[in-house]
């Protein structure tokens, strides 16, 4: 049975924040991590973002609350209510509790009736488990109206306060630089979608032709981690004599091994490619590459892997992503550049589109393959 995103929702909280303001809300931490500021926006590429905290670190809107935001804003554009909903599917890096998953805070605050619920967890790629299993199960006829979320918070952990009794600092009191980078990298936001087993009967709706995970965990490091003060992951926070001694250690800091990012690299233009030999997908007959991408430099380092590789790849012309505008919302991203897409009508029926999101976690990568279909159209 086909599966449609009919309707798409997003939440970024309030106004766009420039690169000149970032540290008006996150704070400061040493001389130098500051200093790297202008060097890190230069390579990412990021104008603006979105943070759900005020000047005073105050938190405004939490990770549950701009998740139901967007599938409020979902729902309004869709053929269906909050009654119909049979499925949640919720991801989030970081939630706001430890326990129970999103998902149930998500339902809870959305009062709709007694339904399945799904929490996805990891890094960008959660945000494609969640869809993956709305589609999953409405294409087994499981369920009939599924919603697919991701949300992520990730200013709250940013906050310079968060870093003042951080031990592994130099001499000027700079933290590190495997945690400086995150600070000017992430971002706030939601996005979620409706899956349905049918198009919707006005707009445009991308059937989901099919969706793929996966892990290279079994050939790759550690690359970007929290809860341990190294990637060898020997000694967690849970660990420690207390939480407030893992956090000394650093252990509650968002790390991520900048010499390792080229793998990722490596790994997604291979994992392209295998599905490109498998006949998946015709680079030729794309009308989109929507990408989740952590900076620019990023992606100008996966099209000389392609060149490299001498690999059929997408178009540059065809690439589509928001990063300059919202910034990074790991698993959100994904959500919010669809969002934008169809927003604003930039895709038609008959359009095909394949989508990639790269996690650096430990190396995992998803694509999907989907095509835009007419209202009504099975």
């Amino acid at each position: 049975m086909p599966a449609y995103i009919t309707a798409m929702g997003r939440f970024l909280p309030g106004e766009p924040v420039p690169n000149e303001e970032i540290e008006d809300y996150l704070g400061s931490v040493g001389r130098a991590t500051s200093e790297l500021r202008e060097q890190i926006l230069a390579n990412c590429g990021i104008k603006s973002r979105h943070y759900a905290i005020d000047k005073q670190h105050k938190t405004l809107f939490s990770n549950t609350d701009m998740a139901v935001a967007a599938i409020r804003q979902a729902v309004d554009r869709s053929d269906i209510t909050l009654d119909d909903i049979d499925l949640i599917a919720a991801a989030t890096a970081v939630p706001d509790l430890v326990a129970p998953g999103i998902a149930s805070g998500i339902h809870g605050e959305l009062g709709s009736p007694p339904c399945e619920i799904v929490t996805t967890h990891g890094i960008c790629s959660s945000g494609m488990m969640a869809l993956k299993n709305a589609y999953l199960q409405v294409a087994a006829g499981e369920k009939r109206n599924a919603i697919a979320s991701a949300s992520e918070l990730a200013s709250r952990f940013m906050r310079s306060d968060r870093f003042a009794d951080v031990r592994p600092v130099s001499d000027d009191g700079a933290i590190a630089m495997e945690m400086a980078f995150l600070r000017y990298m992430l971002s706030d936001g939601a996005g979620a979608a409706v899956v349905r087993d049918r198009p919707a009967t006005g707009g445009v709706s991308l059937r989901i032709d099919w969706i793929t995970l996966t892990s290279y965990a079994n050939t790759e490091k550690t690359c970007m981690y929290m809860g341990s003060a190294d990637n060898s992951a020997e000694r967690t926070w849970w660990d420690y004599p207390s939480a407030g001694e893992a956090a000394a250690d650093g252990a509650l800091a968002l790390r991520q091994n900048l010499g390792l990012l080229p793998h990722l690299v490596r790994v997604g233009v291979k994992e392209y490619q295998r599905l490109l030999d498998e006949g998946r997908f015709d680079p030729d007959e794309l009308a989109w590459f929507p990408a989740h991408y952590s900076s620019e430099r990023m992606k100008s380092m996966v099209l000389k892997e392609i060149e490299r590789k001498q690999v059929r790849g997408p178009s540059v012309e065809k690439w589509f992503s928001n990063l300059p505008r919202v910034g990074n919302m790991g698993s959100a991203s994904i959500f919010v550049i669809l969002e934008e897409m169809l927003a604003e009508k930039l895709i038609s029926p008959g359009d095909k589109l394949l989508v990639m999101v790269p996690e650096s976690g430990r190396f995992a990568v998803s694509f999907a393959h989907l095509t835009a279909v007419a209202p009504g159209e099975a």
